[in-house]
């Protein structure tokens, strides 16, 4: 017999503290499924691509890498979306200024160190790749987010981690021409190692969704090794920074700006993504300037190619800082209902 004045049991809530199962985000759960198509499209024309000796041309890393570039351009606001308070303007200028100066600071270590910087720069991608998706999964849901280590590597490994192993001929090159000295010293037991070790966090992080009932984002991780294995590099980074990865961020963008929030609840679309478009135009322009001032400043011309991964692996420091800092903060605007802000530390979670 309970105790007389024992508290109930509370039943594990699945949904920001709530009793009911919150229904998927319609936008993010679109964004998701165009991603998946997109990607497996080009995974079911592999076999052509390889017949056809098409894909390897740098110029489509350059573009997929220059597509996806708008995806950050609005980091600069989103502290202000996500705030309960108003943000002054020299709050926002003096973000905008430090952001400025971390990614200055990428750019020049890119210069003074290109070794360290290019690996730091490996590391940090398969880190930002994978807890985006891990995000992007938890605030589709409407649940916590849940970062775990075998996770993060299921979905930040294959972009990095399987092209390193499996297309050293093509990609060495690449990082050659930003920095001489890495292929070298990237041993091939490194890269075996790296790649054995991303298998197993995928075959961790299928079984548990498995488990969990979630088989299309099963399917994700197992999909983004086959492309990586199957289709030459520069096309399928190009197309997975682009199609995948920018795409899904840039929904959760949409959600997070709080003047969205009235068209996405009644399924309108365009003018939220002519609102993105106008406020990532000038920051975008501004880092295409950039880049185009390093290929053709005359005397000090550079590649086009390690010019624009300098640029944007400058860029992505303080992006992957400033988006990690929004996945702890939470998901969506103050005070919407069903995407508001993560539960407090002592709101129990469920997995």
């Amino acid at each position: 017999m309970a105790q007389e004045g024992a508290r109930p049991r509370r039943r594990p809530s699945s949904a920001y503290g709530t009793g009911a199962p919150a229904q998927p985000d319609r936008l993010l759960r679109g964004a998701g499924t165009a991603s998946q198509f997109a990607l497996g499209g080009l995974l079911a024309l592999a076999p052509l691509i390889g017949a056809a000796g098409l894909g390897g041309s740098p110029a489509f890393l350059v573009a997929g890498l220059l597509l996806g570039l708008p995806h950050g351009a609005v980091d600069h606001l989103v502290p202000a979306w996500l705030s309960a308070r108003v943000r002054p303007m020299p709050a926002r200028v003096a973000l905008l200024v430090v952001y400025t100066a971390v990614a200055g600071a990428g750019l020049v270590a890119f210069q003074a160190a290109p070794d360290v910087a290019l690996v730091g720069f490996l590391v940090v991608s398969v880190v930002h790749f994978g807890t985006a998706d891990v995000a992007f999964h938890a605030e589709r849901d409407r649940r916590p987010t849940r970062v775990t280590v075998a996770a993060t590597l299921a979905y930040g490994g294959p972009p990095v981690v399987v092209p390193l192993a499996l297309w050293r001929d093509q990609v060495d090159p690449v990082l050659a021409a930003v920095s001489p000295r890495v292929p070298g010293l990237i041993a091939v037991e490194v890269r075996a190692l790296a790649l054995a070790t991303v298998l197993y966090a995928v075959v961790l992080t299928v079984s548990r969704d498995l488990r969990a009932g979630r088989t299309r984002d099963a399917a994700e991780p197992v999909l983004l090794v086959a492309l990586f294995g199957t289709v030459p590099p520069a096309l399928a980074i190009g197309a997975y920074f682009a199609l995948w990865h920018s795409c899904r961020h840039v929904a959760r963008l949409l959600r997070h700006d709080p003047r969205n929030t009235a068209d996405l609840a009644t399924g309108r679309v365009g003018p939220p993504l002519r609102r993105f478009a106008r406020q990532a135009a000038v920051p975008t322009v501004l880092a295409v300037v950039a880049l185009i001032a390093l290929v053709t400043w005359p005397g000090h011309r550079a590649d086009p190619l390690p010019a624009t991964f300098a640029v944007l692996a400058a860029l992505t420091l303080p992006h992957a800082a400033l988006v990690a800092w929004t996945d702890r903060r939470g998901s969506g605007p103050p005070g919407r209902a069903g995407g508001g802000l993560l539960p407090h530390r002592g709101t129990r979670r469920r997995s």
